[in-house]
């Protein structure tokens, strides 16, 4: 199923199960915005993730619901201020550069210092664009999923079967 697709669906499903939390999303961004954020971090979003942000530009920060599990779904400008302050980490505070890579996009967070990840590089081993976690109070960095596509995939496939996750 493509990405289009699989964001209909999620905000159909948002919609009739989640108005609140689906009204309160703020509305997507230019491309324009999208190419100024890839220029700025001189990297390459996929285009699943361009779509997810041309559709909503996350939640705004007074909201605290989550999207999926503990995680918010951040707006662009945030993920530019988190993405900046972690980069310029490396080497100080994350001594380990597998600690973060600047080929990293935090997209969702907890509000705690945690992330899902866009790998746009994998300098780490797998797949372009595969999804990491960084646990602030882990060093393990598992790959949740292969692709933005993967994640949106299970989480429609939540969606529909009930089981989505809020806490």
């Amino acid at each position: 199923m493509s990405h289009a697709t699989l964001i209909e669906r999620m905000d159909a499903w948002l919609a009739a199960n989640r108005a609140d939390y689906h009204a309160a999303l703020q509305s997507g961004v230019s491309d324009a915005a999208l190419d100024a954020f890839e220029a700025k971090f001189s990297l390459k979003l996929p285009e699943a993730f361009r779509a997810l942000y041309r559709w909503r530009n996350g939640q705004p920060n007074r909201r605290s619901d989550s999207l999926q599990e503990n995680r918010m779904f951040s707006a662009l400008e945030d993920i530019a201020d988190t993405k900046a302050m972690l980069d310029d980490m490396i080497g100080s505070d994350f001594e380990d550069p597998a600690t973060w890579r600047r080929g990293w996009v935090p997209f969702l967070s907890n509000g705690g210092g945690s992330y899902l990840c866009v790998d746009v590089d994998a300098e780490r081993g797998g797949e372009p664009g595969q999804l990491i976690a960084f646990w602030k109070g882990d060093e393990d960095r598992p790959v949740e999923h292969a692709s933005v596509e993967a994640w949106l995939a299970d989480l429609v496939a939540s969606m529909d079967a009930g089981t989505l996750e809020l806490f």
